[in-house]
């Protein structure tokens, strides 16, 4: 007990005397110094600087993190490793990442969309797309789910509150049927909705995590959902209440949250991801009178150094689009723009869908300008790739984007770069953001 004592004698008589000070050094616990004065145990430590070095520091940062929020720190991924992947034109130049629902589980390999809620996937088909012919660009095939196969299912009965459709049913316990209508032309699905598990993997621990979500049992689709775009069914990733992001939030399995991070062919997705401090952030804004979607207010456009006042608009954050879809004035603002700037001859095409082309030598692309949104609170989002190659009978060209003109019902934005980037959705109630950042990196986007 003198210890304690003795010390507080000391800092009375400090704070006593102006001249006096306390110190002591600082060193890193993965210091060199640090690694001498361990003896035989510091040469366990990582080399200074080596990958191990800050993978250490990572992990660290990640335990002390958790052991101030709880288990709702935790990444949570649908797929090893978050896996997301674009299997290019045979399924639309959407990305998909591959899940498991079920028990015994079942693989399906579903497109992520931030445009719409509900998950669903083929189900006991009265009309879906054919799911054979795949096997030579995928590495397992596509599946269908059979709820009766499955130990964990249960239909969602009417009387549930996730039942939109309830006031049409016969009675309280009768399966909830769904039916959906998306933005591309006679395009839906339609079926039952069913409880079941949902297998994930903690990033921290390397533990699978069972979570209980509603699946739609997609019986039948119509459109697209028939010409080739997620045969294999639909993650809905909105705000809605039914939505994956949200059954993991509220069961306290994540923070309401999740990241993508992709570059043209592959990336990542992770659940309860919070991002950093450095990435910049724009509000989502009501669409409609609700904050129901992940919309944004795009304040101007820019083509180069020539910037357009008066271009605003609000916007979809859709990952389920091919393109980025703009009102008519801004579309043609720019488009006019880009003309005047870019150094190629521009050609007619009998595919009037595609209004600017360009002809480009076989070797190199000519200099593109750039194609800047500037969001709301001045935050930039610079397209990194505005254009479209094609090659058509040896004949190399360009085209600025496809003609969409009354067609588009709303505008979205479709972010696709060269460079890795990362979307954070942050669907918190309280503070609802997006945050996004570029990194010139070739893989992930997150430490390992």
């Amino acid at each position: 007990m003198r210890l304690p004592v003795l010390l507080l004698l000391l800092l009375a008589a400090a704070a006593s005397a102006d001249a006096a000070k306390l110190s002591t050094r600082m060193v890193h616990r993965l210091s060199d110094e640090a690694r001498l004065a361990a003896g035989t145990h510091g040469g366990l430590w990582p080399r200074r600087g080596s990958g191990g070095y800050y993978r250490s520091l990572v992990r660290s940062d990640l335990q002390r993190q958790k052991r101030r929020l709880g288990g709702k720190n935790q990444l949570l991924s649908i797929s090893e490793g978050g896996g997301v992947f674009s299997p290019g034109n045979d399924f639309g130049w959407l990305y998909y990442t591959w899940v498991e629902v079920g028990t015994p589980n079942t693989s399906f390999m579903v497109a992520l969309d931030t445009g719409s809620d509900l998950f669903w996937v083929p189900c006991d088909c009265i009309e879906c797309a054919p799911l054979s012919g795949y096997r030579g660009s995928l590495d397992r095939d596509l599946g269908i789910y059979k709820p009766a196969e499955s130990t964990t299912s249960r239909h969602l009965p009417c009387s549930h509150e996730l039942c939109s459709s309830g006031s049409g049913c016969a009675t309280a316990k009768q399966p909830c049927p769904y039916s959906i209508e998306y933005f591309q032309e006679n395009t839906t699905s339609s079926g039952l909705l069913i409880e079941d598990t949902l297998h994930l993997d903690s990033r921290e621990s390397r533990v699978p995590v069972k979570a209980s979500v509603i699946i739609g049992c997609g019986r039948k689709q119509s459109g697209s959902y028939l010409d080739g775009i997620a045969p294999d069914g639909l993650l809905g990733l909105g705000m809605a209440d039914i939505s994956v992001p949200s059954f993991l939030a509220r069961a306290g399995l994540v923070r309401n949250s999740f990241s993508m991070c992709f570059n043209k062919d592959s990336g990542r997705i992770f659940f309860g991801d919070q991002g950093v401090p450095t990435q910049q952030s724009t509000p989502f804004v009501p669409l409609n009178g609700k904050l129901q979607t992940y919309a944004v207010n795009v304040d101007k456009s820019c083509v180069g150094h020539k910037c357009f006042e008066g271009t605003s608009f609000q916007a979809l954050v859709d990952s389920g689009t091919s393109f980025t879809a703009l009102p008519l004035d801004v579309y043609k603002a720019i488009a006019i723009e880009f003309d005047k700037q870019v150094n190629a001859s521009r050609i007619t095409q009998e595919d009037d869908s595609f209004e600017y082309c360009y002809s480009v030598g076989s070797l190199e692309m000519p200099n593109v300008p750039t194609v800047t949104l500037t969001l709301a609170a001045n935050k930039s989002f610079q397209a990194v790739n505005p254009t479209v190659s094609r090659s058509d009978q040896e004949v190399f060209y360009f085209v600025l984007g496809e003609k969409m003109g009354s067609r588009v019902k709303i505008n979205q934005l479709r972010m696709m770069a060269n460079h890795v980037l990362c979307l954070l959705l942050i669907s918190f109630r309280q503070s609802p953001k997006i945050r996004t950042s570029a990194f010139p990196i070739p893989s992930s986007c997150m430490p390992t």
